[in-house]
């Protein structure tokens, strides 16, 4: 039987694989010749990601960074808190723990707590 781990991983890799079928290998591309000719002001007005080819071969992949809108970053944030209030913590952990995560508590209240003990301890 796979572990969870492992069909992660196998998800992953069809998705990755679908992606630069569907995605990647249809949209236009730059030369490296291009590419030393593009100003950044042309960059940020690319659709989207662009591929940067050598000859036939694709090298690498110029992403245009914009700003992001506020408004709908925030409706996303409310989503993803309305999300997690729906999670079961413990079911979570319990998986995070079988695939070998890190299960830390990095928040900052965590923090200073860890840091205020190893002061005590001194």
């Amino acid at each position: 039987m796979l572990d969870r781990g492992w069909i992660a991983v196998a998800q992953a890799a069809c998705l990755v694989a679908a992606y630069v079928t569907s995605y990647v290998s249809r949209m236009g591309h730059l030369s490296i010749r291009d590419l030393q000719k593009i100003s950044g002001e042309a960059i940020s007005t690319l659709p989207g990601a662009t591929a940067i080819k050598s000859g036939d071969r694709t090298v690498g992949l110029l992403i245009p960074i914009r700003p992001s809108d506020p408004e709908r970053l925030r409706a996303w944030a409310e989503k993803v808190e309305d999300l997690a209030k729906e999670r079961d913590r413990t079911a979570d952990d319990a998986f995070l723990h079988e695939a070998g995560a890190d299960l830390t508590d990095w928040s900052i209240d965590a923090v200073r707590k860890f840091k205020a003990e190893a002061k005590r301890r001194k």
